[in-house]
C-alpha cells in the first residue's frame, strides 16, 4: 500500500510538472518584461523595469549592464561595469567608494529609465555614448537635470567598460551615428 502512494505522489507530480513546463518556458522566453539593449533595438527608451544586466560584449550592453546595477542597488556589480579608470578615480579619493556606492543607491532610487541616443567612434577601444535619462527627482549634486549625458567606453580585452561621464556640448555631434530607434 505505501509504495502504491509513493508512485501516485510520483506520478502526480510528473503530470504537475510536464502542464506546467510549456508556461514556464513561455514566461522565460518572449514574454519576459526585461528586454536588453544589445541586439535588440538600440536607441528605444528603456523603462526601469525593462533593464536587464546584459553583459559587456557591447558598449550599449556594457552601459545597460551599469544602469540595471544602479537600478537593482547592487554598487559591487555597478563598480565591476567601470574601467579600470574610473574605479581608481574613486578608490584614490578619501570615502571615495563609499560616497560612489551612497550615489548609486540614491540614483538607482530617482532613475525612472534612460535612452541611448547616438553613439561616437573615437578608437577600435574607446566609444562615446550620447544619453538622456528620466528621472523622479533630481540628484543631490545637480540644480537641474541636463538634456543629455556622455558617456565613455573602453573596450579592455574582450569587454566594454564605463569611463567617468561627461557634459554633453552640441559641438559632440558632430560625427556621432544617431542610434536606429531614438527620436
Amino acid at each position: 500500500m505505501k509504495s502504491n502512494l509513493k508512485v501516485v505522489i510520483v506520478i502526480a507530480g510528473a503530470v504537475l510538472l510536464a502542464a506546467a513546463f510549456p508556461l514556464l518556458i513561455w514566461k522565460l522566453t518572449s514574454h519576459t518584461s526585461a528586454e536588453p539593449l544589445a541586439g535588440n533595438g538600440p536607441g528605444r527608451f528603456l523603462t526601469k523595469k525593462q533593464m536587464a544586466f546584459a553583459g559587456y560584449a557591447t558598449p550599449e550592453a556594457a552601459f545597460q549592464s551599469l544602469a540595471s546595477a544602479v537600478i537593482s542597488g547592487d554598487c559591487d556589480k555597478a563598480f565591476a561595469c567601470l574601467s579600470p579608470e574610473a574605479q581608481a578615480v574613486f578608490n584614490n579619493k578619501p570615502n571615495g567608494r563609499r560616497m560612489y556606492d551612497a550615489d548609486v543607491k540614491e540614483d538607482g532610487q530617482m532613475l525612472k529609465g534612460l535612452q541611448i541616443m547616438a553613439r561616437k567612434v573615437l578608437a577600435d577601444d574607446k566609444v562615446e555614448l550620447k544619453y538622456k535619462i528620466d528621472a523622479t527627482a533630481l540628484p543631490k549634486y545637480m540644480n537641474r537635470l541636463p538634456n543629455f549625458f556622455i558617456q565613455p567606453m573602453n573596450k579592455i580585452g574582450a569587454e566594454w567598460k564605463c569611463g567617468l561621464n561627461k557634459p554633453y556640448t552640441p559641438d559632440w555631434d558632430n560625427g556621432s551615428q544617431p542610434e536606429p530607434d531614438a527620436s
